[in-house]
């Protein structure tokens, strides 16, 4: 049950070690057709690439340029106009202002919550969840609304 297993498993042997002992000639081939076909024709490679980057950038900029109409159906962001800033700007401020709602509704619950942790609840106490109530059910409006919908 406790045998020592012995294994004669090259420890130095990796999968890219075998697969270039394996292919290897035929890696050393490829590489020397390379080598000779670069060294029989270096005008023309080079003149290949420096037309292939002149043909890239000449796509690039003329050919997938947005037409006028594709600009009208885009979006004002990406148009860059000027009224953007007020979006965001409103779009901030609602983010706070529902920041703010969250922590004054979580301030209200540990109260909540902590009145009805009393053994008896007095008239202050009744009066208070009744207030609480009354702060909770326009919230509670709007979550049933977004549930109908």
């Amino acid at each position: 049950m406790f045998r020592k297993i012995s294994s004669n498993v090259d420890p130095d042997a990796t999968v890219a070690k075998e697969i270039r002992r394996e292919f290897g000639q035929y890696f050393d081939q490829a590489a020397a057709n390379r080598n000779r076909f670069l060294q029989a024709y270096p005008n023309q490679i080079f003149i290949g690439m420096v037309v292939m980057i002149v043909l890239s950038g000449i796509i690039c900029f003329l050919v997938f340029t947005p037409s006028q109409r594709q600009k009208e159906k885009m979006p004002d962001v990406l148009k860059g106009t000027t009224h953007v800033g007020n979006e965001v700007s409103t779009g901030v401020g609602q983010i706070i202002d529902l920041g703010t709602r969250i922590s004054n509704l979580n301030d209200l619950r540990k109260q909540v919550e902590v009145v009805l942790k009393k053994p008896k609840l007095s008239h202050d106490d009744t009066l208070f969840l009744e207030k609480a109530i009354q702060q909770l059910e326009p919230t509670m409006r709007s979550k049933t609304l977004n549930q109908k919908k």
